[in-house]
């Protein structure tokens, strides 16, 4: 986010100075307000893995912007495989949050 995004000088100091953490913290103060589930993801590796083949690698990524499996050959913008993957997590997630509490 902070090599991607182009500020004025002037906002430059405010957006590389807010920790990503706090940026978590008030979104889901403002999904709880709302009365919207929020639930976070690990993001580890989601750029390196491959969403049709889960082949994981960091070869996968032959620069920044662009995805290529080695296995399946898959490829796209790494971004967009990387946000397939986070989405595809937070699914399988959901059923976990969403499940009703078993009655003792």
């Amino acid at each position: 986010m902070r090599e991607r995004v182009r500020l004025r000088r002037d906002q430059r100091n405010t957006l590389s100075s807010w920790p990503f953490h706090q940026l978590g913290q008030h979104l889901a103060y403002k999904a709880r307000k709302a009365g919207v589930a929020f639930l976070e993801v690990d993001a580890a590796y989601t750029s390196q893995r491959c969403p049709r083949c889960g082949h994981t690698e960091r070869a996968n990524r032959p620069d920044r912007d662009h995805f290529r499996c080695r296995r399946c050959g898959l490829a796209g913008p790494a971004d967009v495989v990387a946000g397939v993957n986070v989405r595809d997590r937070a699914r399988s997630a959901w059923v976990f949050v969403t499940a009703p509490a078993p009655t003792p």
